[in-house]
């Protein structure tokens, strides 16, 4: 069956599916689901996965279209409310909103949070609309595409990552891969993927690696608060907290930025395991290189903001290909979605939507009217929101400690984890107070055991040859975008510094003159 006749069964489908979406229990079950992925994506330690995965019990005991609704609600919800906390209160709620803390924490202090969070909320439901669209039109051909990429071209892309999280998140981007590296050493405690040997593993807790959960909780949530109680007054964010302001012409002279932040979160969304972690900071870069002010980026700046979002958002589109048409997961939540398809007996593979046609577009229609109602649900509540991570920061920071500890603990039921998250916290607070950026140690340890799995398997399918490896046009072409940001990233911070030295020399001449028409 070509492709024609793939899109052309889908369509003819499109009458019944509607019927079937506008269900009075299929909305239900789309609006609920939103407003839990919301409540989820905002509270510290709860992550999406987690979220539905207790779904999973419920789920099977109700109809597909219900279940089906309930998990991507739930999946578009959660991943846009990480970028909500991470404006507010500088936690990440979601592992792809680390990128969001960089601008948004930023603007918040700046007395722009409710810019920020409008924007926020206009920028993810652009990008989850957008992918869904793309979706349907790519879903037959696109998953090809990453049967291109061996083990090789996949820890490259890790690595692409780590290069590209150091480069930007921080003035001085040799301090952003120092801590980059650390968090690829922290990933590899515990026994390695291959042969089951144990390395770091100096207590049997350590056997078992150390989960990104601590590390996130740490860094990011006990970090800030140990920041906090360092000053004699904690700060306070600027402005009334009020409803969200969603600036709609500042949105649409952005169009051309938020089509190419979908489209790379949708592309690099297709890569399993590693595009929700690193497409944002994919954007980001684009973005910065793009932008007529980049040296606003990192210090508050909105494009950056939307770029991350954007393409944090558009990921879950593109994580869906290869889940649905080969039946390998593109992140934690899909690999939730293929669970539940093998539960309601369906085949994921490239038979499935041609066995089962309209179950594309029922899909697609689901993922845009989540996308509506979190932008619906997000303005009706957005004072709520705002109000409550406004609180002053000596009556929030002891609510955060309670969720970071509660977090830590639920993520694998122990006490060690709680320790950890201790450590983190305060190996966070010393790394901000000299001046390292933290976002990149957080992806390195999410990338780091699947680089290390990757290159491990790479290097045993092709007997170590470095210079096999190295021949292939894929890996060949990564390897040369790699040494290009290397390159970039200290002609950008070169440039940066120049225009400063002139900013300042432009000052003490205003100065100067300043002093003299005053001694006229």
């Amino acid at each position: 069956m070509g492709f024609l006749e793939i899109y052309a069964e889908e369509l003819a489908t499109f009458g019944d599916q509607i019927a079937l979406l506008f269900s009075p229990a299929v909305i239900l079950a789309l609006l609920g689901g939103t407003a839990f992925g919301l409540i989820v994506g905002i509270l510290p330690g709860l992550s999406v996965t987690m979220a539905m995965t207790l779904l999973l019990t419920f789920v099977f005991r109700v109809p597909f279209e219900i279940g089906w609704a309930l998990l991507i609600s739930v999946y578009v919800g959660g991943i846009f409310a990480g970028g909500i906390t991470a404006i507010m209160i500088n936690i990440p709620g979601t592992p792809g909103a680390i990128c969001t803390c960089v601008d948004g924490f930023p603007l918040a202090k700046q007395g722009k949070s409710r810019e920020t969070v409008g924007l926020v909320t206009l920028s993810s439901g652009a990008g989850e609309i957008i992918a869904a669209i793309i979706m349907f039109i790519l879903i037959p051909v696109a998953a090809t595409l990453a049967l291109l990429l061996g083990d090789w071209e996949l820890a490259l892309v890790c690595l692409i990552g780590i290069v590209l999280a150091g480069a930007i998140a921080g003035d001085n981007p040799i301090k952003g891969w120092l801590v980059g590296i650390m968090g690829l050493v922290i990933a590899m405690v515990g026994l390695e993927p291959i042969y089951a040997y144990p390395r770091f593993a100096y207590s049997p807790e350590l056997y078992y690696g150390i989960s990104f959960i601590p590390v996130l909780l740490g860094i990011f949530g006990l970090s800030e608060v140990f920041l906090v109680l360092k000053d004699k007054i904690p700060y306070t964010l600027p402005g009334k907290p009020e409803r969200a302001i969603f600036m709609w012409n500042e949105f649409k002279r952005k169009k051309k930025d938020i089509v190419r932040a979908a489209l790379i979160g949708m592309g690099v969304g297709l890569i399993p395991g590693t595009g929700e972690s690193v497409a944002p900071w994919v954007s980001y870069t684009f973005a910065q290189r793009s932008s007529k002010t980049p040296e606003e980026f990192g210090k508050g700046s909105k494009e950056g903001v939307l770029a991350a979002e954007v393409a944090n958002n558009a990921t879950s589109g593109g994580a869906l290909i290869p889940t649905m048409v080969l039946g390998i997961p593109g992140s934690g939540p899909t690999a939730i979605m293929l669970a539940a398809l093998l539960i309601y007996g369906f085949r994921p593979g490239p038979m499935l939507i041609i066995d089962t046609p309209g179950i594309l577009i029922l899909t697609v229609m689901m993922f845009l009217t989540a996308a509506l109602f979190m932008v619906l649900v997000t303005f009706l509540f957005s004072k709520q929101l705002i109000s409550v991570l406004s609180l002053k920061r000596d009556l929030l920071m002891p609510i955060i400690v309670v969720f970071c500890i509660l977090g830590a603990w639920a993520a694998n039921y122990t006490m060690f984890d709680v320790y950890l998250t201790l450590a983190f916290g305060v190996i966070g607070c010393v790394l901000r107070l000299r001046g390292f950026a933290l976002a990149p140690l957080v992806l390195g340890v999410l990338v780091g055991g699947l680089f290390d799995q990757y290159l491990r398997r790479a290097l045993l399918t092709y007997d170590a040859d470095i210079f096999v490896m190295l021949s292939r046009p894929i890996g060949l072409f990564l390897i040369a975008f790699m040494v290009f940001l290397l390159y970039s990233s200290f002609k950008m911070k070169k440039v940066a510094k120049e225009k400063e030295k002139e900013k300042l020399k432009d000052l003490e001449i205003i100065a100067g003159e300043l002093d003299g028409h005053s001694n006229d």
